[in-house]
């Protein structure tokens, strides 16, 4: 056989090792050197470059190092990007991998690029701060939260019932909350920013008119 098709077969037999994008490359190379027998110079260095990151003895050593390191600090950090990007629309193909299977670990490059990230960074930041609210605490809406929630609400206080939940966006004070407005029956899902500590309305005073008539 070919010496070309062998690597292109060693790569395919070999698919678990690569991401989606560089199977279907491959997958790609191997139909049209089976037409033409040939490659291009571009096609050539772009699988040569996946061998050496990927299926080389030293790529596989790399790799297996990963796994063994693979601790649930790691794990834990991924879930919660994971969550994140799931909800974003980046890094879709990692995140739903993470998600999807409690065992997938993804490569070294896929979780740096999906945890180190400075949006990656905030909402780990966020993960870990203490809720501003504790769970019992009586909240109103700010005037900037969304409209819905305050029509909803009114102001009525609402009791703060979870801390806990999926982040959905790396501004600051993004820490999800649930809180269950007085005299409504289901909770509202919300963020610490648009949060306040509830205050008793003040009532407006009856004026008295003294003025002396004429």
């Amino acid at each position: 056989m070919n010496p070309m098709l062998l690597r292109l077969q060693n790569a395919q037999d070999n698919s678990s090792l690569l991401s989606q994008w560089e199977n279907s490359f491959i997958e790609s190379l191997h139909t049209q050197f089976n037409k033409r027998g040939k490659l291009s110079p571009r096609q050539i260095e772009i699988f040569e470059r996946i061998e050496s990151e990927k299926l080389s003895s030293k790529a596989q050593d790399t790799r297996q190092r990963w796994i063994d390191n693979y601790n649930s600090e790691k794990r834990e950090t991924a879930r919660i990007c994971a969550e994140y990007y799931a909800k974003t629309g980046y890094f879709t193909n990692v995140a739903f991998a993470i998600l999807e299977n409690a065992d997938h670990i993804p490569s070294e490059k896929e979780w740096r690029k999906m945890c180190e990230n400075k949006y990656a960074k905030k909402v780990l930041a966020t993960h870990s701060d203490s809720p501003k609210y504790p769970i019992g605490s009586l909240v109103m809406f700010r005037a900037t939260a969304d409209w819905v929630h305050r029509i909803a609400a009114g102001d009525k206080p609402c009791v703060v019932i979870s801390t806990d939940g999926i982040i959905t966006s790396a501004a600051k004070g993004a820490k999800p909350y649930k809180v269950l407005p007085a005299g409504v029956a289901k909770p509202i899902d919300c963020q610490e920013r648009h949060l306040k500590t509830y205050k008793k309305p003040k009532k407006n005073k009856k004026v008295v008119d003294k003025s002396i008539p004429f």
